[in-house]
Order: C-alpha cells, then sequence, then structure tokens
C-alpha cells in the first residue's frame, strides 16, 4: 500500500502543472506562524505542487479581490 501511495505521489507530482522560474520569479523570504506553515506544506503535498506554489496562487487570490 506504501508503495502505491507513493507512486502515485510522484504521478501527480509529474503531472502538477510546472513554471519555469525566469527573470520574473524572485526568491524571498516570509514569516508565517507554524500553523499556517503546515497547512500549506499539507495543500502542496495535497496538489503535488511546491509551498511557493501555494503561496503565489493565495497571493494572487488575496490581491485580485481587492
Amino acid at each position: 500500500m506504501a508503495r502505491l501511495q507513493a507512486e502515485l505521489r510522484r504521478t501527480e507530482a509529474i503531472q502538477a502543472p510546472r513554471r519555469a522560474a525566469g527573470p520574473s520569479v524572485v526568491r524571498t523570504t516570509i514569516r508565517l506562524p507554524r500553523r499556517l506553515l503546515e497547512q500549506v506544506k499539507r495543500q502542496a503535498h495535497r496538489e503535488g505542487v511546491n509551498p511557493s506554489d501555494v503561496v503565489e496562487i493565495a497571493l494572487e487570490r488575496y490581491f485580485r479581490s481587492r
């Protein structure tokens, strides 16, 4: 069962849309409460993306709603 779950995660990660880091992408540091960081990590794991993708989408939605 563990091998099946690992294979599913690997497959999901391969199928996840990835954006290539380019000149418009910069690295930064943010401070988050531990609880929020864990939520970001869990969501990223579920979606098969990087935590930075989850944060990016959340920030885009936040600023779009303003």
